[in-house]
Order: C-alpha cells, then structure tokens, then sequence
C-alpha cells in the first residue's frame, strides 16, 4: 500500500504537470469577422474595405503567432475571402476547439476614427479577465497602429451582446480596428500597416497569458546608435548631428539630448524639453518641497521615512507636442514600511500637492506594483496597476510618453512593465517632480530626451535662452529602441562651440534674497504676458530697479520705478513678460542697498 505521503507527492505532481501544460500550451482562435458567401454574395452587407482587413490581418496575426510561439496552437474561422459563416457557428467552432484566447476583428463605420474594443460579460469565462484582455489589446492596438484611444468597454453598456463572444467559453474580445468610411481607411488598406495591427494582437496576447509563449527566433539583439556632426566637431553656431542608428531589424524609437557644461557639470537647457543630474554636486534648479533632500556621493537621497508625500521638483518646458523618454535609476534604501517611490511627469503646477495636472509613475514595494496615476486639477486617479516584483536594489527606470497619442510605456531595467494610454492627453507641462512615501530613496541619473523622426537634427548654439547649446563645451547624446522593446546604450559625441559669448559657468539661478522686501507680490501668477502688477513697500525714494531673470540667472529684461513718496507701491511690469515663452522665471527687485526675488510662471 502506498504511503498517505506518496499520493500526496503524486497528486501534487500532476497538479503542478498540469498547471505548466497549462500555461505553456495554448489554443487562440482568430475570427477574421464577415467575409462573402461560397457564391460570392455579402451576406453581411459590409465594405469590401473590413472584409479584406478583417482576413489579412488574421492571416498576419496567425503566420506571427506561428512564428513565435511554436508552443501555441492556432485556428482560425475563415481563412478565405469567400468563407462566410454564421456568428453562433463561429463561437461554436472556438468551444469546440477549446480555444483559451479568441479575437474577433472587425473595422468601423459611421464617421469616426480610431480603435476600440469589446468584451462580453455573457461570456462563460471570468468578466475580469475578459475585461483585463479588452484593455490589453486596445492599449497595444493604439500603441502599435497609432490609433486615437476611443474605449475599451462591456459590450452591452454600448450597444448589445455580441453573439461571437456572448456563451463564448474563451477569454475574448472583438476589436474594431479604424473606420471604413472615413481617413482611417487608408491605414486600413496598407499592408505595412496590417502588419502592425497583427504585432498588436500577438503582443496583447502574449502579454495576457503571461509571457509563456515558447519563443521562435525572439529578437534580443540591442540596436546600436552613433553620432557625428557636420563640419566636425569644432562649431561657432548651428550645426546639423547626425544620428546612425542600427537594428537587426529596425530601429522604431529614436531620443536625443543636448547637454551644456558649466565648470565641472553636465546640465541642459530646461526651456527647451531637455533635462540632466546626475546629482554630484547640488542642482540651484530644484525647487524643494517636503522631504529631506541631500545631494552626496553622487546621489540624491531621500531621507525622511515619515513624510508620506515628499517632493524635489525642476522646471521642465514640456511643449514639443513629440514624444520624451524619461529617465533615472533608484535604490529603495528603507527595508519596511510603503517603500514607495516615483515621478510626476508633464506636471503644470510643481507647487501642489499632486502637482497640478500631470502624470505620477509611482513604484510600490509593500505590494510589488507600478501603478500609473493621471492628476486632474490636483485630484489624483488610478489609471493602470501591474505587478512588478520591487527590491533594495539599484534598477533603471524609463518612461515613454506621447502627447499626441496619450501613449505612456514604463520600462524597469528595459523591459516593459506597464503602459496605458490616455484618451485626452496632456499636451504641455513645465515641471517635473520626484516623490516618496515614507520611503528612504537614492536616486541617480535623472534625464530627459526629446525624440527626434530621423537620422538628422538641427542643433541650435547661441546665448538665447531658446539655444539647445549656450557653453563653450556640449555634448550630444542619443539613445534608441527597436520593435521588440530592446534599448541601445547611450551613444555620445563632445562639442566645442566658439560663437562670442559662450559661457562657461552657470550662474546662481535664484539671487541672495533679503527680507525686507519680502512682502512684495506679483499677480496674475501664473500669468499669460498681457497683464501682471507688482506690489512692493518702498522704504526710500531710491530708484528700484525691476528685472526678469531666466533659469540659469540671465537677465531679460528690466524696468525701473521711481518712488516719489514712501509706501506701498503698485507697478505696472507686463512689458518684461511680453513674448516670453511658457515657463519658470524669477522677478528680481533691487530697492537701494535692498533685494528680493521671487518666482513666476509663464502660461
């Protein structure tokens, strides 16, 4: 007789066999929706536009499947133009074939543009799982076709159970990739572009069950990139660098960066989307909020582990309308409590409690997740939570955001870990901001790129403000993605400008400060240019001097008032604002021996 203890290691066994062939061997059912009698007849009545995409992309999606994931098994309802077959033939045949994944295509019409998609609560398998592969495949769908994001949504709530997936036993979906009827028709009938629609669904696929696709010839090769500049590396103005960037494949994602040296330091210019710290010596472009803060060895750390919101915040003009890629590296130094840490991106309003309207990318560690939040009028809302196994170990951190399309994407170490897209994206923000909870944090290596669209950039050197490069020694830097979501390491390329002017130091961005000036106020604040006042005591009748002073302490512009009397005083200085670009800028006032200076924003 076998012992209790041996049935108990069989039955566990077979549990635990079952359980992998579970999660390794998978059955997807592809439902190129529509589609022509054997006679040729349109029984549906549908453009010839959704019958043709509906089966080239399920053609696609099934050769891509095939080819990836040699583990899965693939059948589809049709696989022919003339191959029309009834919707309660086509659930059938997916619970007869024991499908674990089905996707129903379609396309649009009635005016519109855009993807969207539909999950059934009628269907035999869990709503949130059905639900969970909805979004899936509408987020990677916007993100791979460059679709406007219209919903992911039940599909009773909007029009009627669908009769593909209503009893359906499979977790799945019914996707409408774009409109018939309108632009989006083009897009439809591009082969390059069907090939991306199909890369949505495989990746929504793999993503929903798990990563357990058996890979067939996976790319893992890292593109490269390069940089030179023409004329060489000498310049005394503009100049064009030139980018090459290579790819077993291809490249899809391409960032740039200018950085400006000041003594020993490495930054950007902030007006212009470009950020850098790596925290060797303290930064006068950081506004500090709650928290303690300290710049040392090279990091910046976070100390205080009661605070539950703390905040180190820059000015960042965030205006390109393109895309920025986000960076930094961080070490959860605290071993119990939230562990919680993060950054608030595309911020309006650094100086509130959730920074205005803005995006926070928040890593936690008590639960192990990375949770994607969108502030709205300083309100703050969960927008996507994903697992993500969190330590006390050093990890880089990426984000991706595009404000045309709403498409954020978080990367951990270059792996995605999370994406969701917003459907009325942020378009502007002048800040970004880090931020713990009651979480010692080390943070290192803080950057932003801009993305640029091909091989080629201008670059801008000069003293304006609006110059990529304002110092007699720059740098270049590049950094690129492929398809597959592998990263290139930073390629780097040292300037030397000689245009009149070039500096070499930074100067202090926020003056000493004197007190006795300290009621002075400015309002409208935030202005637009067209109307701020100045209010301010005058303690003699010494002329005060009123200057506009940008973020690395040039001055733009001054005006002055001549007190006649003692007291308040009330002064017109809409004219140092006029024209000036949306961001942070500093209002000095200088009365006799006396100074004080004080913050404004640029709407």
């Amino acid at each position: 007789m076998k012992s209790i203890f041996t049935i108990k290691t069989t039955v566990l066994t077979l549990i635990i066999l079952a359980v992998i062939h579970m999660a390794q061997a998978q059955v997807v059912v592809i439902d190129p929706g529509h589609g022509y009698s054997a006679t040729g007849t349109n029984p549906d009545g549908r453009s010839a536009t959704e019958h043709a995409t509906a089966l080239a992309v399920g053609l696609k999606l099934k050769d891509q499947i095939e080819n990836s994931c040699s583990n899965w098994t693939v059948h589809m309802t049709r696989s022919t133009a003339n191959g029309w077959i009834s919707l309660s033939q086509r659930k059938t045949m997916s619970n007869s074939w024991g499908a674990d994944r089905f996707i129903s295509i379609h396309c649009n019409a009635g005016g519109g543009s855009g993807t969207e998609t539909f999950w059934c609560n009628r269907s035999t398998s869990l709503d949130a799982d059905n639900s969970a592969f909805s979004r899936e495949i509408q987020d990677r769908m916007v993100d791979k076709g460059s679709w406007s994001d219209r919903r992911s949504v039940e599909d009773d709530s909007y029009i009627f159970h669908l009769a593909v997936l209503n009893g359906n036993n499979a977790i799945g979906v019914l996707n409408e990739i774009g409109f018939v009827d309108t632009a989006d028709e083009t897009k439809l009938l591009s082969d390059s572009w069907r090939d991306l629609f199909a890369e949505a669904y495989l990746l929504g696929l793999q993503n929903s069950i798990g990563g357990t696709c058996t890979p067939s010839g996976v790319d893992t090769v890292a593109p490269t990139t390069s940089i030179s500049a023409t004329g060489g590396t000498t310049q005394s103005g503009d100049f064009t660098a030139n980018f090459t960037d290579t790819d077993n494949v291809g490249v899809t994602r391409q960032f740039y960066q200018t950085l400006e040296k000041y003594g020993a330091m490495w930054y950007a210019n902030r007006n212009n989307g470009f950020f850098n710290d790596h925290f060797e010596e303290t930064y006068t472009g950081y506004t500090y909020g709650t928290g303690t803060w300290t710049a040392t060895g090279g990091k910046m750390i976070q100390s205080d582990v009661v605070a539950d919101n703390t905040k180190l915040s820059s000015y960042l003009s965030q205006t390109s309308g393109l895309p920025y890629l986000y960076e930094f590296s961080a070490k959860v130094v605290s071993t119990s409590g939230p562990r919680k840490f993060g950054i608030h991106i595309m911020a309006d309003d650094a100086t509130l409690s959730q920074r205005g309207n803005s995006y926070l990318i928040w890593f936690s560690g008590n639960d192990d997740k990375v949770r994607i939040y969108e502030t709205v009028s300083n309100a703050l809302y969960t927008r996507a939570t994903v697992d993500l196994p969190q330590d006390n170990n050093w990890a880089n951190y990426k984000i991706t955001y595009s404000p045309a399309y709403g498409v954020i994407e978080v990367f951990k170490d270059n792996v995605s870990v999370a994406t969701w897209t917003d459907s009325t994206p942020l378009s502007t923000g002048n800040s970004i901001s880090l931020r713990t909870n009651a979480t010692e944090v080390e943070f290192d290596d803080l950057t932003v790129y801009k993305f640029r669209s091909g091989s080629s950039q201008l670059i801008t050197a000069g003293t304006a403000s609006t110059d990529d490069i304002r110092t007699a020694s720059a740098k270049v830097r590049s950094l690129v993605r492929d398809d597959a979501g592998n990263w290139s390491t930073t390629g780097s390329l040292d300037m030397t400008l000689t245009f009149p002017g070039a500096r070499t130091m930074l100067e202090p961005e926020v003056p000493s400060q004197n007190p006795s000036l300290s009621a002075m106020i400015l309002y409208p604040n935030p202005t637009d240019g067209q109307s701020l006042m100045m209010e301010y005591h005058a303690s003699s009748k010494a002329k005060t001097s009123i200057e506009l002073v940008d973020q690395v302490g040039r001055t733009l512009g001054t005006i002055y008032d001549s007190p006649t009397e003692l007291g308040n005083r009330r002064v017109d200085i809409s004219e140092v604002m006029s024209q000036k670009v949306s961001g942070i800028y500093w209002v000095r006032v200088t009365h006799g021996s006396e100074s004080y200076t004080t913050k404004i924003i640029m709407k």
